[in-house]
């Protein structure tokens, strides 16, 4: 019986909006890690993060609540052990937690940021999700967490430790239902010989800072999609996806000093134009993955073994 790729995808179940409530507000908002409510001149400067140590945190969703509707996500450990793999070669404190209720991410989230001392010391937060979702929300097995409400458990106001910092949000997931679509177009040698791409020159701030500067809530993440918004995300029941599999193919081949920019573009390319999925269908099936970035500075990782 011929496999196939499966989709991270609710049909017809928006699950249970969750709100959470466990996050508790920092007396001093002002306050960071280079300091009480101080941030260094030189560190604004900086054209890359600083990094030595980081946390990854992968949630690895096969099995959920039966009254969700939701498929088993079989193959999925196969995403989950490579990227794992990955970020212990960075590095990385990394932690694998599988099946997680929406009550066991509240308590591990809030585990990281109540641990102070650790994240003085952190140059990086990767968290990584693989799961069933819709266009905004993402599954535990017992219901649905908007993405937003993911990420605000990390940002400027509920943890000033990690201020300045690069914080990383990895999705493997559907943000809806549709299928990609495209065209199919013959590929033929050009004459002229390939020319470089062209590179964005790196235009830095030209004007003093005063005593005071704002951090947004939204400074220094970083979010990756395994596809584009209203799209399914495809998996494959023995091998995994497609996306982190390129992924972590392309974190291990990542040149010294390269930036995490030029691994996700690389991404991007790869499943976009060349991932083929085999599916029941009689139009041209494609995935595009994409990632929204407000990183201030370059990423750079440093492999460790």
């Amino acid at each position: 019986m011929e496999k196939f790729d499966e989709l991270d995808a609710v049909a017809g179940n928006k699950g249970e909006t969750f709100t959470k409530t466990q996050i508790k507000p920092f007396a001093n908002e002002t306050e960071s890690n280079s300091g009480q409510g101080k941030v260094s001149k030189e560190h604004l400067k900086q054209a890359e993060y600083p990094f030595s140590s980081g946390i990854a945190v992968i949630i690895n969703n096969i099995i959920f609540d039966k009254r969700l509707n939701l498929g088993d996500r079989k193959g999925s450990d196969v995403d989950a052990s490579s990227l794992l793999q990955r970020f212990l070669e960075f590095g990385f404190d990394s932690d694998l937690l599988n099946d997680v209720t929406k009550k066991e991410m509240d308590t591990k989230f809030n585990e990281i940021i109540e641990d102070k001392k650790s994240l003085k010391t952190t140059d990086c937060l990767i968290v990584v999700l693989l799961t069933h979702g819709n266009e905004d929300s993402v599954f535990m097995t017992d219901g649905d967490v908007k993405i937003k409400n993911v990420m605000e458990y990390f940002n400027a106001t509920n943890c000033p430790e990690l201020h300045l910092k690069p914080k990383v949000f990895i999705f493997q997931a559907c943000r809806g239902s549709d299928l990609g679509s495209g065209v199919e177009r013959k590929v033929i040698r050009d004459r002229d010989p390939n020319q470089a791409d062209a590179i964005a020159s790196y235009v830095e701030y030209d004007e003093e800072f005063g005593e005071i500067i704002r951090i947004p809530n939204e400074a220094d993440f970083l979010a990756v999609y395994s596809t584009s918004t209203g799209y399914g995300s495809f998996r494959n029941t023995e091998t995994g996806s497609p996306f982190v599999r390129h992924l972590s193919d392309e974190l291990r081949e990542m040149k010294k000093g390269e930036d995490f920019y030029k691994v996700l573009t690389r991404v991007n390319k790869k499943v976009g134009m060349g991932y083929k999925p085999k599916h029941p269908s009689t139009s041209v099936v494609t995935q595009m993955p994409s990632f929204i970035s407000h990183l201030t500075k370059d990423l750079v990782f440093n492999q460790k073994v």
